[in-house]
């Protein structure tokens, strides 16, 4: 099995599990209202920095800051 990375670190196309979630209480309930939690399997559609990402149905453009971090598990 592959170690959980960064988000960030996911190349277009891939696939994967959130598995955590660190931030300001702030930052983890706007994630969360977007559907990005713990368990949520996401598609990268843009890497990088800013990227975005396929969560169900919807697209979301991501921009984590340095004190934030999301951690995938890719599939």
């Amino acid at each position: 099995m592959v170690a959980a990375v960064r988000i960030q670190e996911l190349k277009v196309g891939d696939r994967g599990e959130i598995t955590s979630l660190t931030g300001s209480e702030y930052d983890l309930s706007r994630l969360s209202s977007l559907g990005l939690r713990g368990g949520a399997r996401i598609r990268m559609l843009r890497a990088g920095s800013t990227c975005i990402v396929e969560l169900d149905e919807s697209r979301i453009c991501l921009r984590t800051g340095k004190d934030t971090q999301i951690l995938v598990q890719p599939a």
